[in-house]
């Protein structure tokens, strides 16, 4: 049974690597070349949501930080790419159909990525890609 208290921070690991935004179709859509990254995003956070009390209010600040498993053979994107990328999919605020997503599509840490106030970003290596993700109230 979840209890009514103030979470300050929640956080999830993902094996592989984030999303990446890119300037062509909407991290969202179905046809984009991360569509799978999103698909593995959204599952790490719904199940996260479900074992855990955080509701960021609308319009609170709050931080995100980025910490990617680099391998030997080294990250194929770049941090603001992965940074965009995971901010847009784990945001609530979307304009979208999103029908192609079930019920992964309200899988969100915050409303609004203009929330995000501070930003955190590291590599760390490891043996097979992955990351984690860390949302915190300021």
């Amino acid at each position: 049974m979840k209890q009514d208290t103030d979470v300050r921070e929640i956080s999830l690991i993902v094996e592989g690597y984030p999303p990446a935004k890119d300037p062509g179709l909407s991290i969202l859509n179905k046809k984009h070349k991360h569509h799978c990254h999103v698909v593995d995003l959204l599952r790490a956070a719904k199940q996260t949501l479900e074992n855990s009390d955080w509701n960021p209010s609308e319009g609170r600040r709050i931080g995100l930080e980025l910490v990617m498993v680099e391998t030997p053979r080294g990250i194929p994107g770049d941090a603001i790419n992965y940074l965009g990328g995971t901010a847009d999919v784990l945001q609530a605020c979307r304009s979208k159909d999103l029908s192609h997503l079930g019920d992964l599509a309200k899988a969100a840490l915050y409303n609004n990525d203009k929330q995000i106030a501070e930003v955190r970003y590291s590599v760390e290596r490891g043996d097979a890609p992955s990351y984690r993700v860390r949302v915190w109230l300021l």
